[in-house]
Formats: C-alpha cells, sequence, structure tokens
C-alpha cells in the first residue's frame, strides 16, 4: 500500500555479522525489543509531554475549564446532567473524574474556589490551587501524548520511520495541539477519537480478505472502533459524519465485503451509544434533549462560499507558519506528481479536507475544534508525502529543506511557550 521502504524479507545468505549489526539497534526494556525508532519517538514525545507541562503550569484556570468541572461533579454526586454540557458530555466527565474522592466541590464552593485558582488572588477554599489544576487537566494531557503515539504508529507503518519522525515532529511542537492537550477543552478528545476512528477502521477493512466470522473475529477491533467514535461525537456531535466516512473508506478497500463492512459499522456505532449514554450517566432523557436541540441551522453551507471564513482558516494556520509551509509543499507535490497519489497519503487528505470543511458548516457543532481535529490528519498527509520525496533523485536537498522547516517548526513553538512563561 505504501511506497516508503521495503520490507521484503532478509535473504538467506545474510551473514550472521550483518544480523548482529541489525540486533544491536535494539535493547530491552521490560522483556520487549525497543529500537532506535522507538526511543526517538519516546523522545519527541517526551518533549511534548514537557511543552503540555509547561504550559499548564503557566496557564490559570479559567472559567470555561471550571464549567466544565462543576458540571461533571454535578453528574457524579447528583446524577444530573447539565443541560448546557449536553452537546459535549465526555468533557465533563474526564474533567471531574480525577477529583472523586478529593472532597473538592466546585458546585458547593463555586466563587471562593475559582478566586484560589488565579494569580494574585488569596486563597479561601483550597489552599494548593496549582494541585487541583493539575488533577484536573491531566485526562487530556495524557490524551494528547495518547493520541501522539497513536499518530507515530501509524505513520510508521505507512511510509517507515521516516513518515514515523516528520509526523510526530511536526505534532510535539504544534502550538494548537499543545494549547489544547494542557487544558480542559472538547478539541484534543475529538481529535483522538477521529483519528481512531478512521485508522481502525480502515485496519478492520483489511482484515475481511480472510473468510472468517466478521465481528467474532474482529471484536476487539469493533470495540475500539465503538471506543473512538464514542469520544468523537461525545466531544463534538458533528463528528457522527466520521462515521460515515470510515464506512465509505472501508467499502472503498473491500467492496466485495459491503455487508461485512456495514456490520462493523453498525456494531461499532451500538458500541458506542452505549458509552455515549453511560457519559451522559445514563440518563435517557438529557441524551434525547441533545439529540433534540440539534437544528437545521447548526449546518450553514452558505459558509463556505464567504471571504471571512477563509479569513478565518488563515488566521488558523498562520499561528503555524512551520506546518503551513509542509502543508502547501506537500499539496504541491501530491498534485504535480504521481507517486505519492496512493490510498495510504489520499485516505487522510480527505479527512483533512473533511473535518476542515465541517468546522467551516457547523461553527456551532465544533467549528474550530475541528480545524485542531483535522491537525494529525495532515501531519500523516505531509509525512506520507515527504517520505517519498525523501527517496526521490532530489532526496539530499529534500533532506536539507525538511530539516529546516521542522526546526523553524520547533523553534517557533519553544519561543511561544517561553513568552507565556
Amino acid at each position: 500500500m505504501s511506497s516508503g521502504p521495503s520490507t521484503a524479507p532478509v535473504p538467506d545468505t545474510e551473514t550472521a555479522a550483518a544480523a548482529a549489526g541489525r540486533r544491536r539497534e535494539y535493547v530491552v526494556v521490560l522483556g520487549s525489543p525497543v529500537g532506535i525508532p522507538q526511543i526517538i519517538a519516546g523522545l519527541l514525545l517526551a518533549i511534548f509531554l514537557a511543552q503540555c507541562l509547561w504550559l499548564a503550569e503557566h496557564s490559570p484556570m479559567r472559567e470555561m475549564e471550571l464549567a466544565q468541572i462543576e458540571r461533571g461533579q454535578t453528574l457524579f454526586h447528583q446524577h444530573v446532567f447539565a443541560a448546557e454540557a449536553a452537546r459535549s458530555p465526555v468533557i465533563p466527565v474526564l474533567a471531574a473524574a480525577p477529583l472523586i474522592g478529593s472532597g473538592i466541590s466546585v458546585g458547593d464552593h463555586g466563587s471562593q474556589t475559582r478566586a484560589t485558582l488565579f494569580p494574585g488572588a488569596t486563597p479561601f477554599f483550597y489552599p494548593h490551587p496549582r494541585s487541583w489544576r493539575w488533577r484536573a487537566r491531566l485526562p487530556f494531557i495524557a490524551i494528547g501524548v495518547l493520541l501522539g503515539a497513536s499518530l507515530w504508529y501509524v505513520a510508521r507503518r505507512l511510509y517507515g520511520n521516516a513518515g514515523g519522525y516528520i509526523a510526530l515532529a511536526l505534532y510535539a511542537f504544534s502550538p494548537a495541539i499543545i494549547m489544547r492537550a494542557a487544558t480542559i477543552q472538547p478539541a484534543i478528545v475529538a481529535a483522538w477519537g477521529t483519528f481512531g476512528v478512521v485508522f481502525t477502521a480502515i485496519a478492520v477493512s483489511h482484515t475481511l480478505y480472510a473468510p472468517r466470522e466478521v465481528v467474532v473475529w474482529n471484536w476487539r477491533r469493533i470495540g475500539l472502533l465503538g471506543l473512538a467514535l464514542s469520544l468523537a461525537v461525545g466531544s463534538h456531535l458533528a463528528l457522527a459524519a466520521v462515521a460515515l466516512l470510515a464506512l465509505g473508506f472501508m467499502l472503498y478497500l473491500v467492496p466485495e465485503r459491503t455487508g461485512a463492512a456495514v456490520a462493523i459499522v453498525a456494531v461499532a456505532s451500538a458500541v458506542a451509544l452505549v458509552l455515549l449514554l453511560a457519559a451522559y450517566g445514563f440518563d435517557v432523557p438529557a441524551m434525547a434533549a441533545a439529540v433534540r436541540g440539534l437544528r437545521a441551522t447548526d449546518f450553514a453551507p452558505q459558509l463556505l462560499g464567504r471571504k471571512l471564513t477563509y479569513n478565518l482558516l488563515a488566521v488558523f494556520f498562520l499561528r503555524m507558519p512551520g506546518v503551513l509551509a509542509a502543508l502547501a509543499a506537500a499539496l504541491i507535490a501530491f498534485a504535480a506528481w504521481k507517486r505519492p497519489r496512493f490510498f495510504g497519503v489520499t485516505a487522510p487528505l480527505v479527512t483533512f479536507g473533511v473535518l476542515i470543511a465541517l468546522g467551516i458548516t457547523m461553527p456551532h457543532l465544533g467549528g474550530y475544534d475541528l480545524f485542531v481535529a483535522s491537525l494529525p490528519f495532515a501531519f500523516v498527509f505531509i509525512a506520507g508525502v515527504f517520505a517519498d520525496l525523501l527517496e526521490s533523485a532530489h532526496g539530499g536537498l529534500v533532506t536539507g529543506i525538511l530539516t529546516g522547516m521542522l526546526a523553524a517548526h520547533a523553534a517557533f513553538s519553544v519561543a511561544g511557550l517561553m513568552r507565556i512563561g
């Protein structure tokens, strides 16, 4: 599927010395072989985590974050789901879960607690607001790290080590991702869920060539697909459209197994529905009210034809000039060169475009957050194109240009964090 590095078996004539050389690239950690690629990926993820921790340390808790925690605590303690949180039920649950059993209640001590969480305020209710802040934000930081690991795994499987490094380097120094992973916001959860839906569906498709019982054999992947879909839709209802996109990819990959593909998506959707109901505290009326609250005006396709829309989109990418430059170069190469135009590169590009379109046409059901959710797919697309460019006759020149872009991208991100501090 990929035009990346060859994965052909090593010939039997390989010398013992050569085999030993390859084995020396690996070390054993907790009984499992970890190679140089995993070590490099781990370092990049550690840098990403350090940036998130820095931002979480220097960002006071905002009113929006406190509101999410309060809604989650209302659900946990009173089993009543706040109506204003009905369109993103997963976020209050994740925000309030780390505070279970702590005795801290935003609802009971609202104004007093909130006063302690801003610089310069006099502590009144809780004397150590930083530890309180860390606990509430921890699930979102963890999801950011898990998304980075997922991104690296997918890009490396598709395009080899070079593709994995490129995608993860873009991710690890992306200000838009870091800002949303270090605070209580739905965008990072939506991004991880959407990424999981698309690439789990693609992975499941490749199992359908074997003549096995579809649902029974794939129950683990179906469960994972259902979990990913619940995270995506539970963050932004507009992302229900991703299930249709995933089904479209499956039908394209295995057109002779249409029934199996539909069955898998249907079962995964049922799993997601149960998980979403759990996020609503098994309050069926609250979940039904969220669905009834959807209006035709939530979908505004006319925004695709307005200049202001693209001005806002340009502002979004101009805040990440390294990503914008790499994306522009990858799009030009993709249009002008036939080699990268295969499914493994085209699928993330299509998903990126769909999420951008959803963000434009559904500003009240995701909007800007859907732009953020599109970024991991942009990184995978960029990695795929550049992995092919590195193997071209101009690989040396491409290496120099790519190194410069990634270095500038990293410097821009770190400099921005330093300004915050």
